[in-house]
């Protein structure tokens, strides 16, 4: 079985947590729960920009524009 990239993780993972939100099992996204990927990610601006405009509009569009460090 072949193991996952870091970003295909954490996109799953967002992916996970908005699903949670859609069902009522959480009220909205929490920076905290991705930190996790701190280590991993190049720019967590960018992150927590996603974050924010998920809270504040419902919906983010730039997910795909956060960096991973090569080779995670």
């Amino acid at each position: 079985m072949e193991e996952l990239l870091m970003e295909e993780r954490f996109l799953r993972f967002v992916e996970w947590v908005g699903d949670r939100i859609d069902r009522g099992i959480d009220d909205e996204f929490d920076l905290e729960v991705f930190w996790k990927f701190a280590p991993y990610i190049k720019n967590p601006e960018m992150l927590e920009r996603c974050v924010d405009e998920e809270n504040e509009e419902g919906y983010s569009e730039c997910w795909d524009l956060v960096e991973f460090v090569e080779g995670t």
